[in-house]
């Protein structure tokens, strides 16, 4: 997919050869996994990983375009390296580097806001999951209930915006959280059964895969 452009939400953008053998390799590595459901964004180069992903376990994949990328309006399509210098986008540009909270892409959506669906679709995602209750029964007091797993496939902001949110870090901070293609970050969501209290924690942030598995 490496084209310099600024992708937003255009259809019909498909993963190049490069994003098709990094996605095969994290199927190849999540296939050991326990999986109850993959999710992903209604993009094309986000369901062509989510497939590779989902096909070994025998899983459909749900599409949620709340998980789609920034819908980045009049400025998609636009070459990203060019969009600093122009004397019709440099200003919002500064913006989205230096204080993405208040950047608004004309025709398109705030990134605040984008952060917002992003947020509440994976806690949809993680409510509609939620994890067994441990064992009742006295003799099964020392068995370990295994928490529900999902994958959900989004694209590099939403996976930034997700993270700052769940680290509880200035929105503002989110673009320096580095995410690589067909990388891995894990938050586990839910509630604790012992005392009702929900709980974050945020597993590990851009998990890349050893190079043997590429």
């Amino acid at each position: 997919m490496k084209t310099g452009r600024l992708p937003g939400q255009t259809p019909n953008i498909h993963l190049n050869e490069e994003g098709r053998a990094q996605a095969d390799a994290l199927g190849q590595f999540l296939k050991g996994r326990k999986l109850d459901a993959v999710y992903a964004s209604h993009l094309e180069r986000a369901i062509e990983t989510a497939w590779r992903v989902a096909a070994p376990h025998g899983l459909s994949i749900r599409i949620r375009p709340e998980l789609a990328d920034t819908n980045t309006g009049d400025l998609t399509g636009r070459f990203t390296k060019d969009l600093l210098e122009a004397p019709d986008t440099k200003t919002l540009w500064q913006i989205v580097r230096d204080k993405p909270s208040e950047a608004c892409f004309p025709n398109g959506e705030c990134l605040a806001a984008m952060q917002h669906r992003v947020v509440d679709a994976l806690e949809q995602i993680a409510a509609a999951h939620p994890d067994p209750a441990p064992p009742a029964a006295p003799e099964t007091q020392s068995e370990t209930a295994i928490p529900s797993t999902v994958a959900v496939v989004t694209h590099a902001d939403p996976i930034r915006a997700a993270l700052a949110y769940f680290l509880g870090m200035p929105f503002d901070n989110f673009q320096r959280l580095g995410i690589s293609p067909a990388s891995i970050s894990a938050v586990a969501l839910g509630v604790d059964h012992a005392t009702g209290n929900r709980f974050v924690h945020v597993v590990n942030v851009n998990q890349t895969l050893p190079d043997s598995t590429r």
